[in-house]
């Protein structure tokens, strides 16, 4: 399938970073599962993930293609577009020394916090602030209103756009994260309601929130 452009094919820009990739092509893949079951869409999203998901065919492919930047986004903060400076594999506590966005990829968090098992959606009810640029003088008001280690649901006072980052801070984490969706809040404070997909994930030390069953 050479020739396409695998990154119009996942909705990503040449320059995002792996953590966006992978969010955008899972969503992708299950969209595509449902509009049509074994289609040729979803061999397009598996041929294009394949080649940006691993990081020496992806540098090839941005020679092929005239690019170059995956390089550089992976040495920026996904946020801010800061240089973080770090060298080496990120640790669970990494993050931007500008807008303070953590680094550490959620899929690796996911499997250190959980076990190795991914934890089901638990209901809460916590207050959050939302930045969605940056520099930004004050954060959104919001209210988390379910959350697993795969992202978040919550209400706020602005309606996102899909693929939109956003940066969030609560008692029980900070992360970046990928509206997947957003839409009109059914109840609450909040007039609308979005779900986010976690990019880069660090938990509180001692937070509650997620306590693996036995």
């Amino acid at each position: 399938m050479r020739g396409l452009d695998y990154y119009k094919i996942l909705q990503v820009q040449p320059d995002a970073p792996a953590p966006l990739i992978h969010s955008s092509y899972r969503t992708l893949v299950r969209r595509a599962l449902t509009d049509s079951p074994g289609g040729d869409e979803i061999a397009r999203l598996e041929a294009a993930y394949a080649v940006l998901s691993d990081p020496q065919q992806r540098a090839a492919y941005d020679l092929e293609r005239g690019g170059g930047s995956a390089a550089q986004a992976a040495h920026t903060c996904l946020f801010c577009a800061a240089p973080h400076g770090i060298e080496r594999a990120f640790a669970r506590d990494d993050e931007c020394g500008r807008c303070k966005s953590p680094l550490y990829p959620a899929e690796r968090q996911r499997l250190e916090y959980s076990g190795q098992r991914i934890l089901g959606r638990i209901q809460v009810r916590y207050p959050i602030s939302i930045w969605t640029e940056w520099p930004q003088d004050t954060p959104l008001a919001g209210e988390m209103r379910n959350l697993s280690l795969n992202g978040i649901g919550l209400t706020t006072s602005v309606l996102f756009e899909p693929n939109q980052i956003v940066r969030i801070d609560s008692r029980e984490l900070r992360a970046l994260g990928r509206v997947a969706h957003a839409e009109q809040a059914t109840s609450g404070a909040y007039p609308y309601s979005a779900g986010i997909e976690f990019l880069t994930l660090r938990l509180a030390e001692g937070g509650t929130a997620f306590s693996p069953k036995k």
